[in-house]
């Protein structure tokens, strides 16, 4: 059954705050004709709201590492719920999920959980103990590790954060070690950890990773690579196997478990047993929840490592990324946009980038061109992730959607305006902060609420 949009939108942004349960899916994302709920998935497809069948290139926020409903997958997944799903004690499942985990992403001890920031946030609370101090270091260039406070504060994001919290973390810039020096030479003595991503869209500067390694290890401050992307996309270690760099602590996410729920903290043994039971002394109350090992999630995630281990999915990954940044980048020069778009990135996990461009036009522009995606049958933000579900179907589908797209991208761009192109509002940053509108009887918040009196054309541009 298919919904018309509006409707379908109304209906949960009045019945879940935001309309969706992480900000990433908003319809404040999206351009206006995508459509707002999804039905189902197959395979690299998804069936909107609106009856059609999209090419998908997000994958469930790039944890959908094999392909939607993945047969094994589901196949592993119905014999264990088959079994129960939640016990009193410990299941089998999670000895032999642990084993199964540490053999292939390596540590000495791993903690399951159910989303990334519940793992980053228990990094930071194990380097905290570990080393007395309190402070945190992330890039600035990163835009995301938790929504918990010890993160979320240090973003525009921060209304209901007490400030004690803010001032707890600290930034410095991804491929600046000096930055990072500076930070250290300043206040090293309360640095308790640095976390950063090893790898997302460019390419790491000679010496930086090892440069952050060999600073922290002097400094006494634990290094925790945040491997919730990179994990099974530049290697099946993510960017510490790919660079060599090896961290104190990992975190692990997307696509461990082909979409199902499975996060975790892993790392080393001395760390990571102050959570423990025999730890000598306080013990840190580390990640204590219900559903941390439920067996959906495990099942899955035990059956996608063995997929990942027992083929050549990541290398055919790179091969297929490889072509199609090619394929599209050849579109975008046959459209004459060239000097502004560009598909940029590892072929693991491309972008999309308009550059040159102050970040409100920026944002127009990429609306655009995810409109007239849309409407050729291609879904995604901007981030494309080549799966194994990706064959040369979608992909040709693809390049064509594209070929069919920039042309009319490009007659706007030639016009130098969106104005009269652009169907509905332009995506807005997932942090921003938000005002009332001045129209005090109007009492709603609005993201950028215009100085101006609310009427109905008002309302619409900053819905």
């Amino acid at each position: 059954m298919s919904l018309p949009r509006a409707h379908a939108d109304s209906r949960l942004i009045d019945l879940v705050p935001g309309g969706c349960h992480t900000y990433s899916k908003g319809a404040d994302q999206f351009p206006s004709n995508a459509p707002s709920t999804i039905l189902r998935g197959r395979g690299a497809r998804v069936l909107g709201c609106d009856g059609r069948w999209y090419i998908d290139w997000g994958m469930g926020l790039t944890s959908v590492s094999l392909g939607h409903a993945h047969p094994e997958v589901n196949a592993a997944v119905t014999a264990a719920i088959a079994d129960g799903v939640n016990f009193v004690r410990p299941s089998e499942l999670e000895r032999r999920a642990a084993a199964s985990f540490l053999d292939v992403l390596g540590g000495d001890m791993v903690k399951f959980c159910k989303n990334g920031s519940v793992a980053t946030t228990a990094a930071v609370k194990l380097a905290r103990a570990f080393t007395g101090r309190p402070l945190v270091a992330v890039p600035v260039e990163h835009p995301f590790f938790s929504y918990d406070d010890w993160f979320i504060g240090s973003t525009e994001a921060h209304l209901g954060i007490p400030d004690e919290h803010k001032r707890l973390t600290r930034t410095f810039h991804y491929n600046d070690l000096g930055s990072l020096e500076t930070l250290v030479r300043r206040e090293g003595a309360d640095l308790a950890c640095v976390m950063l991503e090893p790898v997302k869209f460019d390419e790491p500067a000679p010496g930086f990773l090892d440069g952050v390694r060999a600073l922290c290890r002097r400094n006494g401050t634990v290094l925790v690579f945040d491997e919730t992307v990179s994990g099974l996309k530049w290697a099946m270690r993510g960017g510490q196997e790919y660079f060599g760099v090896e961290p104190d602590l990992s975190v692990w996410g997307k696509g461990l478990a082909n979409g199902f729920s499975a996060c975790a903290l892993s790392g080393r043994r001395d760390i990571m047993a102050l959570g423990g039971s025999r730890a000598s002394g306080d013990r840190v109350f580390l990640v204590s929840t219900t559903h941390g090992a439920e067996s959906a999630g495990l099942a899955a995630m035990i059956r996608t490592l063995e997929i990942f281990e027992g083929g050549e999915v990541i290398a055919a990954n790179w091969r297929r990324g490889a072509d199609l940044k090619a394929r599209l980048n050849a579109a975008i020069a046959a459209a004459d946009l060239g000097g502004c778009l560009h598909v940029h990135g590892y072929p693991c996990l491309l972008l999309i980038v308009w550059s040159g461009l102050p970040e409100r036009e920026a944002l127009a522009w990429k609306t655009l061109l995810f409109q007239e995606l849309v409407r050729e049958g291609v879904l995604f933000q901007g981030v494309m992730y080549p799966t194994p579900a990706h064959d040369q179907a979608a992909c040709d589908e693809t390049v064509a959607a594209f070929e069919a797209a920039l042309p009319r991208v490009a007659a706007a761009w030639r016009a130098g305006s969106t104005e009269g192109v652009l169907e509905g509002p332009a995506i807005k940053p997932v942090f921003r902060r938000f005002q009332e509108c001045a129209q005090t009887r109007c009492g709603r918040i609005y993201p950028d609420a215009p100085k101006a009196p609310c009427c109905l054309a008002s309302m619409e541009r900053h819905v």
